[in-house]
């Protein structure tokens, strides 16, 4: 038997919040009737609270991907 674990996700709201490890997702938001979209999921590499990016490693498509808080948000999977 295989018990289901739920992920606990909760909004980042500065870059300083994060370490590397850290298991975020970025979200978009496509319309205020709509819940946000997952753009991106990955691994914390590197941050730069300073101008707003984060950098992870892609859990899709395994290459490194910059984030730009200032398009879109951040949460941290647990």
């Amino acid at each position: 038997m295989v018990k289901e674990t739920k992920t606990h996700v909760t909004r980042v709201r500065t870059l300083d919040q994060l370490h590397r490890g850290d298991e975020i997702e970025a979200r978009l938001s496509v319309g205020p009737s709509y819940d946000d979209v997952v753009i991106r999921r990955g691994r914390v590499q590197e941050t730069a609270p300073g101008i707003g990016v984060v950098w992870i490693m892609d859990r899709h498509t395994g290459l490194r991907k910059a984030i730009n808080t200032d398009e879109c948000t951040v949460w941290r999977v647990a």
